[in-house]
């Protein structure tokens, strides 16, 4: 419950009205006690949530990250962080939607109370799969 609260409230963060760096609309939001989320996202033009879903899939399992469920009319994908001996999968959600010839897509990683990530590697982890985005021309 904890992690759909901050997902949902990741997700209602302001657009910016000047396209971001997918580094620089990175956040971290919560704390070890509470559980944290990481969040960030990027703008593709001539990209659909399709298009992008399949990109996504094969870009996080060359990362080892499981694709759990895709919805593309809804453009939500579910993954996770398979589970290991010594800790709980862990959900990554992406967000998908079209705003004119632009493809915002956003990708949160959230961590329970009691784990803890460092904030750069969670950033190279995210931006580096999104980065990796490219429009449907290419």
């Amino acid at each position: 419950m904890r992690s759909l609260f901050l997902t949902l409230a990741l997700v209602c963060f302001a657009t910016p009205a000047v396209a971001a760096t997918c580094e620089e609309s990175f956040q971290k939001k919560g704390d070890f006690f509470n559980g944290t989320a990481f969040a960030a996202r990027v703008q593709v033009e001539e990209l659909t949530v399709e298009k992008a879903f399949s990109q996504l899939r094969l870009i996080l399992a060359r990362e080892g990250i499981k694709t759990v469920s895709t919805d593309v009319s809804a453009g939500v994908m579910k993954a996770e962080n398979p589970a290991t001996a010594f800790q709980r999968a862990l959900p990554i959600d992406v967000f998908a939607s079209t705003e004119g010839n632009l493809l915002n897509v956003e990708m949160i990683f959230t961590l329970p109370s009691g784990v803890t990530a460092s904030r750069n590697t969670v950033k190279g982890y995210l931006c580096g799969a999104l980065n990796q985005l490219l429009p449907k021309s290419k």
